[in-house]
């Protein structure tokens, strides 16, 4: 037995829409693994055992496919955020994509300079994509959310240092 694309997001979103808050589901070769935010309980470690090589799991999106196999993990994130760092907050729950496409590189990285309103990432919820813009001019100097990586509404995604 296997799970459809379909399926795996019904699973996500009754996830957003639960009280739960860690979730891990394995059948045949699909392994899923999610977290909500400031979920405590369980430490932070790769789902084990981990899927072989060629056997991930693809969501389509945008009639594109993103593997996500251990992307919905979110990895433990070491970042000291100073007081004068200006968040990039998720503006739904969804999941947060850093690149446009798959093939295509990220919208930015910790360095790149961005003026306000422009693009950092996307937000997908049913098929349906939001972008995510630069609330303020400046450098990125951290990224707190991996790609493909649900998250939660107003959940920091990155810092801006402002110029």
């Amino acid at each position: 037995m296997t799970l459809s694309i379909e399926e795996i997001r019904e699973v996500l979103k009754l996830f957003i829409d639960s009280e739960m808050q860690d979730l891990r589901l394995e059948v045949g070769d699909v392994r899923l693994a999610v977290r909500k935010s400031g979920a405590a309980g369980i430490a932070a470690q790769p789902f084990s055992p981990p899927a072989p090589p060629g056997q991930t799991v693809a969501l389509a999106a945008a009639a594109e496919s993103i593997e996500i196999a251990d992307a919905l993990v979110p990895a433990p994130t070491s970042l000291s955020v100073r007081e004068d760092w200006v968040a990039v907050t998720s503006p739904s729950v969804g999941v947060f994509y850093r690149r446009p496409a798959p093939d295509q590189p990220p919208f930015v990285e910790v360095g790149s300079v961005v003026a306000v309103g422009d693009p950092v990432g996307l937000i997908e919820v049913m098929k349906m994509f939001t972008g995510v813009a630069a609330p303020q001019a400046g450098r990125i100097v951290g990224i707190a959310v991996a790609d493909a990586t649900m998250v939660e509404y107003g959940q920091p995604l990155m810092y801006i240092e402002p110029a």
